[in-house]
């Protein structure tokens, strides 16, 4: 039995463990990321993130360790792009995208127009 690789995250992956998209192997994981893209402005989860942080003092305690470090990386920097967070913490621009919708729907940060570019600046 031969090995694979995801294409995307590198683990090692068994025949029952592959899914193909668009000629990449993927596990399941990198696969559900890139056929499943969380949308960064929609009000919904915007709304219920509201609700969820409400009793909450301190919307930050309900990040996960990587969406702590890239808000505290925009948060110093005041302005980002999406190639910068990409090449700075090693991430899939589908990966970034959904940690960045996390924070956006906390209303941490936002995106903003510059010309042609969107800089990812605090909320």
């Amino acid at each position: 039995m031969k090995k694979m690789k995801c294409d995307i995250c590198g683990c090692d992956l068994s025949n029952e463990e592959v899914h193909n998209l668009n000629g990449k192997t993927l596990c399941e994981d990198c696969h559900m990321e890139e056929t499943h893209p969380v949308k960064v402005c929609n009000p919904l989860p915007v709304m219920a993130a509201k609700k969820m942080t409400n009793n909450n003092k301190d919307t930050e305690d309900c990040l996960n360790e990587l969406q702590k470090t890239l808000y505290k990386y925009i948060v110093d920097n005041q302005k980002v792009t999406i190639k910068q967070l990409c090449n700075k913490f090693s991430l899939t621009e589908v990966n970034l995208n959904n940690q960045l919708a996390i924070l956006r729907h906390l209303e941490l940060i936002k995106g903003k127009k510059d010309g042609n570019n969107v800089e990812i600046v605090p909320f």
